[in-house]
């Protein structure tokens, strides 16, 4: 749902524009004035309040000022005026055309008028049934009616949705959210199970349809997952809440996701202590085939550059690391071991870093911090190729959020197993399964996997 044509979103908090500011100091703010005529059209009144917020960082952030979260404060309740001022200019009207009704709604959201923003929204949507601002204008009904118990009205706005364009996966999400979290409030599980199924299934939805957005991914997933858990435990069904972490955990090796992959396991390991976790990995045959994202890096370290794809038959070992990690170090003597018995008989280990701007704690620059890698390697006899990347990149494609986090993917470009961490099981689980990845036959390559290699 896009309330604006600057792509806002259009549920909760995300229909304000909340950019982050690097840069304030105490300042002598200005007094709100809402800028032109008092006649300006509807749109241009929220669009006046919603960025406002960005509009002033921008001044902040010319002048090279500081931050200073009384400033911050400030400035958002300097917004918030600006939205209830707008806003009566717009009520004072009486007479509403076209979407004014609409953005008044957003006016009252953004001044954190719940009450009139549902009134306004629920006006809007008697004349309005499809298109994008009905759907969003559905979204805020569905947040302020959760909040004041009125779950009739949010269920009949949510099927409304259901039957209207356009649909997104993320909002479907959001409205079956807040229902199921609103009948947790209540108690009644039955009914959580019910929309936290939906919640999980829309989150999936939105994981094939946004690829890129790794973290917010892998957060509606593991919340809806986390939500529908605990009604399936609080209503006596346990093995599904341990059948489905069990298939989050597969679904994180297809897109591949560390950060997944981890929570799912820990949460499996909750519900069930004795849950045998190497069991995803005994049944070869039914591993999803990842579209591996490339490695994208800046420098390659004792290790030409290659995509994954012209590796293809070849097992892979992605350790991603960085110098100050202390688990990371602790691993190395592991990770030497492994490349000096598997390199000839075809393991790449490639040891996926970036620049953290320091080693330990002194401040470096790119061209220094590359020089300490060199060095650090060279020290440490690490026998493996180093890929040095200058963003978070890698980290967001492979849904790395700790460190060492580390996937071994086969000749067949399958991820078959990651690791979370450096315990001792947790390293030797890994060994045990490049030994069984490199024992197994290469088996030939189809004539796509050899355009691909090409």
């Amino acid at each position: 749902m896009n309330p604006t044509k600057s792509n806002l979103s259009g549920l909760s908090a995300a229909l304000t524009l909340m950019l982050v500011c690097a840069n304030m100091v105490s300042a002598q703010a200005p007094a709100v004035k809402s800028s032109g005529s008092e006649e300006r059209p509807a749109q241009a009144l929220f669009e006046d309040a919603n960025g406002y917020l960005g509009r002033r960082y921008q001044e902040f952030n010319k002048q090279k000022l500081a931050y200073d979260s009384k400033l911050e404060q400030r400035t958002k309740q300097e917004q918030l005026s600006l939205a209830k001022q707008n806003a009566a200019t717009l009520q004072a009207r009486k007479k509403f055309k076209g979407d004014d009704l609409y953005y008044l709604g957003l006016l009252y959201h953004l001044a954190n008028d719940g009450g009139a923003a549902l009134a306004s929204m629920q006006q809007f949507l008697k004349d309005n049934r499809d298109g994008a601002k009905a759907q969003s204008a559905r979204g805020v009904v569905v947040l302020y009616a959760t909040k004041a118990n009125d779950l009739a009205t949010a269920e009949g706005v949510v099927k409304d949705y259901q039957v209207h364009k356009p649909q997104l996966a993320e909002d479907r999400y959001n409205m079956e959210f807040l229902l199921g979290d609103a009948y947790q409030r209540l108690n009644k599980f039955d009914m959580v199970v019910e929309h936290a199924e939906k919640t999980l299934e829309a989150a999936k939805n939105f994981a094939i349809t946004n690829k890129d957005d790794t973290f917010k991914r892998d957060d509606m997933l593991l919340k809806s997952a986390i939500m529908l858990s605990n009604g399936y435990l609080k209503t006596d069904q346990k093995q599904k809440a341990i059948e489905m972490f069990s298939e989050l955990r597969r679904l994180s090796l297809a897109l591949p996701s560390g950060s997944l992959y981890k929570q799912s396991t820990i949460r499996l390991k909750v519900l069930e202590p004795e849950f045998n976790t190497q069991q995803l990995f005994e049944d070869v045959a039914g591993l999803p085939k990842p579209n591996l994202p490339e490695i994208i890096a800046t420098q390659w370290i004792d290790q030409q550059p290659v995509k994954l794809s012209e590796l293809r038959g070849q097992v892979i070992l992605l350790d991603f690391w960085a110098t100050w990690c202390g688990p990371c170090r602790f691993t190395f003597p592991k990770l030497i071991e492994w490349n000096k018995s598997y390199k000839d008989k075809g393991l790449v280990i490639l040891g996926v870093t970036k620049y953290y701007g320091r080693a330990d704690t002194h401040p470096l620059t790119p061209g220094e911090e590359l020089v300490y890698l060199r060095q650090f390697k060279k020290r440490n006899q690490l026998s493996y190729g180093f890929v040095v990347g200058d963003s978070n990149v890698n980290d967001l494609n492979y849904g790395v959020l700790s460190i060492p986090t580390t996937f071994l993917i086969d000749r067949q470009g399958i991820v078959r197993f990651i690791s979370t961490g450096s315990g001792e099981e947790e390293i030797e689980q890994l060994g045990l399964m490049i030994k069984k990845v490199m024992d197994e036959p290469a088996s030939p390559m189809s004539s796509s996997e050899k355009s691909d290699k090409k």
